[in-house]
């Protein structure tokens, strides 16, 4: 009879735990949101916490279309400085059953007026995720530091040559961690984590300063 109590007890502990566990995810999870609605409300911006469409809406996101479960969320979106700007967290998954694993990934994009030829530029770790650049022709700067830290992928090698230019690289070298993607209507700037929402406005002045290496 002791026995069979004590087991009752031991079941009811660990459900508590369990609960206990539960909610703690979930206030995190609320704490979490209502500080990107606040850092939000700062900046003058919009706040959604989910999409399935960014991920097709952008053709810098291509290379991250690889894999399933793809989506966007704590997003960001207005404008800012009087630019349109888009800033989320980015993840989908690969692999199957026990093999299967998270990518997450975030992203500050900014609208600007200019033309400009496709042009990415990855850390090196990145390479391993995104697999084969299809459409690019890889774009060796000569520059040692730089091509062993990250690569650079380009439609028109001529013009890549031209807006890398030394602050860029430096810049760059300083933040082994970013990523940046340009085309047509958009830059963006990527890091291999997720946002902290006190970072945001750090990562947009960032946005704003590789904008205006690149002269866009």
């Amino acid at each position: 009879m002791e026995e069979a109590f004590s087991n009752i007890l031991f079941m009811v502990f660990i459900g508590g735990v369990l609960v206990l566990a539960v909610s703690l995810v979930f206030y995190y999870q609320f704490l979490r949101r209502r500080a990107f609605l606040e850092i939000a409300s700062e900046l003058g911006l919009q706040y959604y916490y989910r999409s399935y469409a960014i991920p097709r809406r952008f053709a810098f996101l291509h290379q991250q279309r690889r894999g399933r479960g793809r989506h966007a969320f704590n997003i960001l979106r207005g404008y800012w400085q009087g630019a349109e700007v888009l800033v989320f967290d980015y993840k989908f998954n690969t692999g199957i059953g026990q093999e299967k694993t998270w990518h997450y990934c975030s992203f500050s994009v900014l609208r600007h007026a200019r033309e400009h030829p496709p042009m990415r530029i990855y850390p090196k770790a990145m390479l391993d995720v995104l697999g084969n650049i299809f459409g690019f022709d890889e774009v060796l700067l000569d520059k040692p530091d730089f091509d062993n830290k990250f690569t650079v992928y380009a439609t028109d090698e001529t013009h890549a040559r031209q807006v890398c230019t030394p602050p860029l690289i430096e810049y760059l070298l300083r933040h082994p961690e970013f990523s940046i993607e340009v085309e047509d209507g958009w830059v963006a700037l990527g890091v291999a984590e997720l946002l902290a929402p006190e970072q945001i406005p750090k990562r947009l002045r960032q946005l704003e300063k590789i904008r205006a290496m690149l002269a866009l």
